[in-house]
């Protein structure tokens, strides 16, 4: 009896080493929404602008400690509010203890709207 639940142990622990080792797919989210100019879409994980150069993802993840970052819009700034960093328009670290950028996201353009790829 013992050795069955040692090799049931053993499986289990087999199933996890895999799952970790396996890369998880990105989940694309659709956004139909048009945006215009200066105009910045707010998601569950992610926002949204255009740039001069095409719309513009940023993950919502603040890179110092994972909280989620909020939108600014009287400093047109990110901001993470567990510690205050902050990020401009573009992402980029501009002050706080994150001392990264936010993560820029996949964007595609399809006849839909546009899909945007979040982390696994």
């Amino acid at each position: 009896m013992t050795g069955g639940l040692f090799l049931l142990g053993l499986g289990g622990m087999g199933l996890f080493s895999v799952s970790k080792i396996l890369p998880r797919p990105p989940r694309k989210i659709l956004v139909k929404e048009e945006l215009k100019p200066g105009q910045i879409l707010v998601r569950d994980g992610f926002f949204l602008r255009l740039t001069k150069d095409g719309p513009l993802a940023l993950f919502r993840r603040c890179p110092h400690l994972g909280c989620p970052v909020t939108y600014d819009p009287q400093r047109e700034e990110f901001v993470c509010p567990c510690h205050q960093s902050r990020f401009s328009l573009e992402g980029r670290y501009l002050a706080g203890p994150a001392k990264k950028d936010l993560t820029r996201l996949p964007v595609k353009k399809t006849e839909g709207g546009l899909i945007v790829e979040l982390p696994a």
